[in-house]
């Protein structure tokens, strides 16, 4: 059985921050708010190499939780928050509310 287009998608979305430094840079995009960072700005917060940062970011754009906009020469990027409510549905047979504590 092959996972569905959404399966795929959601693969993507949880991969965008399964590792440490996505995790540091979804942390420091956070802290930036809505306006973002410079892409010069976010490698030097972070103080990754530029080819790892690149990379990194190809994965959380896969995952479409950051977003990219042309302002002059330079490229800035924020957080996509979308995917995080797009994703949020129950699972087929459980509730929404969380289980009972057991005494």
């Amino acid at each position: 059985m092959k996972p569905t287009p959404k399966q795929e998608i959601m693969a993507n979305f949880f991969n965008a921050l399964a590792h440490p430094r996505r995790q540091m840079i979804f942390k420091v995009l956070q802290e930036a708010g809505s306006h973002g960072l410079p892409f010069h700005r976010l490698l030097h917060r972070t103080g990754l190499k530029r080819a790892t940062l690149a990379f990194h970011l190809g994965k959380m754009g896969a995952g479409r939780i950051i977003k990219r906009r042309a302002k002059g020469s330079e490229t800035w990027l924020t957080l996509d928050y979308a995917p995080f409510f797009m994703y949020h549905e129950p699972l087929n047979g459980l509730s929404k509310k969380p289980p009972m504590a057991v005494k």
